[in-house]
């Protein structure tokens, strides 16, 4: 009998079986009770707008938070793909520590009493493991999380990573691992608030803006992430590139108090230790991504690339590190000058945030982690990077291949669509493999026709159609879920695409 089934025998009136009854019900006055959560709750805010909103109060909290609260955030956290082979979510309740059971999404006591680092906290999650990257990816989803339950600017649920708490957790949680990184939950009086306003704008054009909001709740987007190592060969827009450096480690609104500008990623003390050390492999080349102006000067904002080494690099990348995915078309490396545990907890933020992104662009990603100093040097070496910036984390992404053709390409190599979203036309790129009929049309989430886009004979190769948002009867389309459907032959593939609202 494990520890758990026995404390509910206890609770569940079944201690006088294994005990005596006085000493029974002395032990079971004595012990928390098993805490089962409510369901998770979806709001009604994007994965880009609560990116673009994130942000982090040190201090100032106040009163308690609701339990769905708790449970959005704990069930956030295990959302998260292990990077390490261990994981286990802790969490202290002014009553006691528990250890939260993401399978029956329940909180099992572990350790009795109030072991709060803060006396005016409601609630502290840890995350113990093998690698502090891991507990990072956890705990940047359980931080998005509090702040998806914003509705005003006053009393809200407010985060923050701190160290104390973490160093509290150790020594007082009796964790069975060492806890790398605890977040600290609050009422707070006054928060910033959600919003759209796009601060990440490039100064050379390098970059599209990156679009602040989107179709994709928050919790539907965490609920299916598209995590995976099988991709299909075409590479990423420029637009799509640039959403995703932007949602790993992208400038945001708020300023810090010590006068930077805030991030989608949290850091301590705002020290942002990525800066600069953020590299995108394509086949064009390898490229820095910036956050700051040339001047380098904390306060300031950008969002550009520079090329630091031409041609393509993949290959070598691939050669270097043999357990990335070796279909991904395209890569991100996330770096720092030292791989400390708190840079090394900085880059699962970042790569938690590109998947997040990924999946609200019906893309998918793969994390890579824990390098030793040979693969360190080899993926320096590859990609021509300085070899002051040490690889942390690396984030295959690309257009999934699993369910698209069963794993057969035969007819299909590639089928993408960009921009997508979209809000006033899109391009559908196709590549065929063969000469066949080519038959192309989208329908709505019901399976309604909407219009043909295609229905002709094409030559192997690359091809494209452009579709402007335009029923067949000459209508705009609301915003939405569409799919396009291409028969090839025998076989047939579908590609999700996304309607968003017109800007003004």
């Amino acid at each position: 009998m494990n520890r758990r089934e026995f404390i509910k025998i206890l609770l569940g009136g079944g201690a006088s079986v294994l005990l005596n009854r006085p000493y029974a019900q002395h032990l079971t006055s004595l012990l928390p009770r098993t805490i089962t959560l409510p369901p998770m709750q979806i709001n009604t805010f994007s994965s880009e707008i609560i990116m673009n909103s994130r942000r982090s109060y040190h201090g100032g909290y106040s009163g308690t938070l609701s339990e769905q609260i708790l449970a959005n955030a704990l069930w956030a956290a295990s959302r998260a793909p292990l990077i390490a082979p261990n994981r286990t979510i802790y969490v202290a309740l002014p009553d006691s520590v528990y250890q939260y059971d993401p399978a029956l999404h329940d909180l099992i006591p572990h350790l009795s009493g109030n072991h709060l680092s803060e006396s005016n906290l409601a609630f502290e999650i840890g995350v113990a493991g093998d690698l502090a990257e891991d507990a990072g990816t956890a705990l940047h989803y359980a931080h998005l999380a509090a702040n998806s339950f914003w509705t005003t600017t006053t009393s809200q649920p407010s985060c923050c990573p701190k160290e104390s708490a973490r160093n509290n957790a150790n020594n007082t949680w009796n964790p069975g691992q060492s806890i790398h990184i605890a977040n600290c939950y609050g009422l707070m009086g006054t928060v910033s608030g959600v919003t759209s306003n796009c601060v990440a704008i490039s100064s050379n054009s390098s970059l599209p803006n990156p679009l602040t909001d989107g179709p994709v709740l928050l919790e539907n987007a965490l609920a299916d992430l598209k995590y995976g190592d099988e991709f299909m060969s075409t590479e990423l827009s420029l637009e799509q590139l640039s959403q995703i450096a932007w949602a790993s480690y992208g400038n945001t609104p708020h300023m810090t108090l010590n006068n930077r500008g805030g991030l989608t990623a949290a850091s301590a003390v705002a020290n942002y230790y990525l800066t600069g050390r953020i590299y995108i492999v394509r086949s064009e080349g390898v490229e820095r991504y910036h956050i700051r102006l040339p001047s380098g000067q904390s306060s300031t904002r950008d969002h550009r690339i520079e090329r630091v080494t031409d041609g393509d690099r993949r290959p070598q990348l691939r050669s270097a590190v043999p357990r990335i995915p070796q279909s991904a078309p395209n890569y991100y490396v996330y770096c720092a000058a030292t791989a400390d545990r708190w840079q090394l907890i900085e880059a699962g933020y970042c790569v938690a945030g590109a998947l997040l992104q990924a999946t609200s662009m019906d893309l998918q990603g793969y994390f890579t982690g824990h390098f030793d100093p040979a693969e360190r040097t080899a993926i320096i070496n590859a990609l021509g990077i300085p070899a002051t910036d040490l690889p942390l984390v690396i984030f295959s992404t690309g257009q999934e291949s699993v369910g698209v053709g069963e794993h057969e390409h035969k007819s299909l190599q590639s089928l993408h669509a960009y921009p997508n979203p979209f809000s006033d036309r899109t391009k559908i790129c196709y590549t065929i493999t063969s000469p066949a009929y080519v038959g192309l049309t989208v329908y709505d989430q019901s399976g309604r026709k909407i219009k043909d886009l295609v229905n002709t004979t094409r030559a192997t190769g690359n091809h494209s159609v452009i579709w402007n948002g335009i029923d067949q009867h000459g209508r705009r389309i609301p915003e939405g879920n569409y799919y396009a459907i291409i028969k090839i032959a025998s076989q047939e593939y579908r590609l999700k695409i996304i309607k968003i609202k017109q800007s003004n």
